[in-house]
């Protein structure tokens, strides 16, 4: 039995039978790379997103039956999750977001949609959009937030461009409508300390986060980043670290939280360092192995919702 609650297991207990994501390009961008906010974008992140964009000009419902022909037949599924992917995919004309999004319904076999963003990107008139397409389609969404820190300066170094408080107020507009909610946080980040990393756990606890996804800071060849490090300007933490914040993170995480990934999985010539070099299932193994030395479950360390310091005074259950 997993210590922590795993996205693999969340989905069968959800739809009876294995789900997979079918990732999706939209020939978008981001408003941190086309010069709205800034023409630099994130440090970490390449000039090729994900890795997805020779996708970009298929057609979205193109795309997932492609998709869906190699990944059903491999692994007997049934079901699947149209993924929006690359880069910022509610940056764009509502009325382009909202066929984007009903080309995937269209497909069979979707059951839900899982949209990847920004925080500054989060509006209700999207939101409405997707809420009118749940109802239509009959699909659950999911939308992607990437956060990374809880630390503002650390957002700042990353030029995220963006705050904790439009984390929050994305959060919090996403969770009215009922919608999952994933959160993206770099575990490891070298200006992060692990008062940070606890930090970062209770703040998801606290908001309307039904999944994370944590990983390592990945250096891609061709980044602001990747200069730094070769350069010898920045220096990554040693993977032990990692493996000590993953834990520490799952501790204080809430325990009913879906963990979609607690290791990144990278790989190609593009990819400078990661994991400390180490193959994701490695340190995936690591990981298991420090939660059962400590004997650390997922939500061990939640203890810090709904008043803590007065509940001698009124211990009734939480809700």
């Amino acid at each position: 039995m997993s210590r922590f609650r795993t996205f693999s297991d969340a989905l069968k207990e959800k739809y009876g039978e294995k789900v997979y994501k079918v990732p999706i390009a939209l020939a978008r961008t981001c408003p941190n790379r086309d010069g709205l906010i800034s023409d630099e974008g994130c440090i970490f992140c390449g000039s090729i997103g994900a890795g997805y964009e020779k996708k970009a000009d298929v057609p979205v419902k193109e795309q997932l039956l492609e998709g869906i022909s190699h990944i059903g037949p491999k692994y007997k599924a049934k079901k699947f999750i149209a993924y929006f992917l690359n880069f910022t995919n509610t940056y764009m004309p509502l009325d382009v977001f909202e066929k984007s999004m009903e080309e995937a319904c269209q497909v069979e076999g979707i059951v839900a949609l899982d949209i990847s963003t920004r925080p500054d990107c989060i509006n209700d008139a999207y939101l409405e959009v997707l809420d009118r397409i749940r109802q239509t389609y009959h699909v659950d969404i999911t939308v992607e937030l990437g956060l990374q820190s809880a630390n503002a300066h650390t957002l700042a170094i990353l030029n995220r461009c963006h705050t904790v408080a439009e984390f929050i107020d994305a959060a919090l507009r996403i969770g009215r409508y009922g919608f999952g909610l994933c959160t993206h946080i770099i575990a490891d980040l070298p200006w992060d300390d692990r008062l940070d990393v606890v930090e970062a756990a209770k703040l998801v606890s606290v908001l309307p986060v039904t999944e994370v996804k944590l990983h390592s800071l990945f250096v891609v060849k061709g980044t602001r980043l990747a200069e730094e490090f070769e350069a010898g300007r920045m220096r990554l933490l040693p993977l032990d670290e990692y493996i000590h914040r993953v834990v520490l993170f799952l501790a204080y995480v809430r325990p009913d939280i879906v963990m979609q990934r607690i290791v990144g999985r990278a790989a190609g010539e593009n990819i400078l360092k990661v994991n400390g070099g180490e193959p994701w299932w490695v340190v995936r193994d690591m990981i298991d192995a420090e939660m059962e030395q400590k004997n650390i479950y997922q939500g061990t360390m939640c203890r810090y919702i709904n008043g803590p310091a007065v509940r001698q005074f009124a211990p009734a259950e939480e809700k």
